[in-house]
């Protein structure tokens, strides 16, 4: 049996739909039928310049939601006919059985959210994998509490800032951070801020103003229990490293690596941080992100999905999901493609 799939077929090659044999799921597996693909920014720049070394042939997508066709020998947690929400684990990084762009992809049980009622494929494919980002930086990375599953927690007094939180991250970090009883204040374009507002912030700065402006109004809402760039541009170091030095000094978080040096006195803390879900001393993390977090958050609201902005056509236009990654097209919104077949 097989089914079509977007390959890349090597290095900084444009996608091709052609056939790839339907796998059999083994221990721990299960067979999904792909309906929902969300698309990273991170997939274009391994197309682009072979960010993460993968072997070729291969299938990109590091995220997905669909209906499980099969499980493995030894899965008991799923079964045919289940919604799900998963993740493709570092492990299976360069398996292309697990890439997202087919229609049949296997994924790992153990990374994989079964989706409750009320909570669409839609919402599951846009918001599992920047979650995963958000949940470990926040709470394994930055130690910050983890948000109550049934109602907003109590106020606890500390300020945290999240740079952008128009962009799927900073979204989830603004809404994940709220519900932990955080004051938040974020950043956002005119044209987002509604949408931003909904997340709860206390404050939200306009970063379209000049770098001095911004400064000047990152300051005047501090001091903060911790710093998170979610966009991860070139302009954002700039303007926290500014702040941070003005105080003698300090760290923040990001998701993208500065490019200029920062000043002697301030640190970029950047990783892969949704890999640390794979490590044998975040099990638990783990099991709490997939099992409760994903599904129990999204049921009530306490996490809000972002804003989708779909590719149509099926998986011969997953190629233009990634150019449109690249050429910086996407504000604001997670893309995603349904499979309609």
């Amino acid at each position: 049996m097989s089914h079509q799939a977007a390959w890349i077929k090597e290095p900084h090659a444009t996608l091709e739909v052609d056939e790839a044999p339907t796998p059999t799921p083994g221990p721990g597996e299960l067979l999904i039928k792909v309906k929902v693909i969300g698309f990273s920014p991170l997939e274009a720049k391994i197309q682009k310049s072979a960010l993460i070394p993968i072997p070729y042939p291969n299938i990109l997508g590091m995220s997905f939601a669909g209906i499980v066709e099969d499980v493995g020998p030894d899965v008991t947690d799923f079964k045919r006919g289940d919604r799900i929400a998963t993740i493709r684990d570092g492990p299976k990084a360069a398996d292309p059985r697990f890439g997202a762009y087919q229609q049949y992809a296997l994924a790992s049980q153990t990374s994989t959210s079964k989706l409750p009622n009320g909570v669409t494929l839609e919402n599951g494919a846009t918001s599992i994998l920047n979650l995963a980002a958000v949940a470990t930086a926040l709470s394994i990375f930055m130690d910050l509490d983890r948000p109550s599953l049934t109602s907003n927690a109590e106020a606890n007094g500390k300020k945290i800032l999240v740079y952008g939180g128009s962009s799927s991250a900073g979204g989830l970090a603004t809404s994940f951070a709220t519900a932990a009883g955080y004051e938040v204040i974020t950043t956002s374009s005119p044209k987002h801020k509604d949408f931003v507002q909904s997340l709860g912030p206390s404050v939200i700065i306009d970063h379209s103003q000049s770098s001095e402006e911004l400064v000047s109004n990152i300051r005047s809402h501090g001091p903060y229990e911790a710093i998170f760039d979610a966009i991860g541009l070139p302009s954002v170091p700039e303007v926290l490293a500014e702040y941070l030095h003005s105080l003698g000094g300090g760290t923040y978080y990001s998701l993208g690596f500065p490019e200029k040096p920062l000043p002697d006195n301030v640190q970029c803390k950047f990783a892969p941080y949704s890999l640390s879900l794979d490590k044998p001393e975040h099990r638990d993390f783990r099991a709490w992100f997939y099992n409760e977090l994903v599904p129990r958050g999204l049921q009530t609201g306490i996490i809000v999905p972002t804003r989708p902005q779909w590719v149509e056509g099926g998986l011969g236009q997953a190629q233009k999901a990634l150019n449109l990654m690249m050429d910086g097209s996407v504000s604001g919104r997670k893309l995603l493609m349904d499979l309609k077949a």
